[in-house]
């Protein structure tokens, strides 16, 4: 699965040498998705199921705003 994620974020680095908004949350996304698997494969502990937590929160909070941004930007074009 890393290896999956690792590819998939090359492949967005890649084919946007402007960064997009969207591009950058599922960049984000990526990201938390590599941290979790990180913690989870070191430890089984409090403290690692709160930092995989956090990043989870992360993950949720970026893809909220990256809806809420799209639909802003469709309601402004469609208007």
């Amino acid at each position: 699965m890393l290896g999956l994620l690792t590819q998939a974020r090359e492949i967005l680095g890649k084919e946007s040498p402007q960064v997009g908004h969207i591009t950058r949350v599922a960049l984000h996304l990526i990201d938390c998705a590599v941290d979790v698997s990180h913690l989870s494969a070191e430890n089984e502990g409090l403290e690692t199921a709160r930092e995989a937590l956090g990043s989870a929160r992360s993950a949720v909070v970026a893809a909220t705003c990256a809806v809420r941004h799209t639909h802003d930007r469709g309601k402004a074009t469609s208007a």
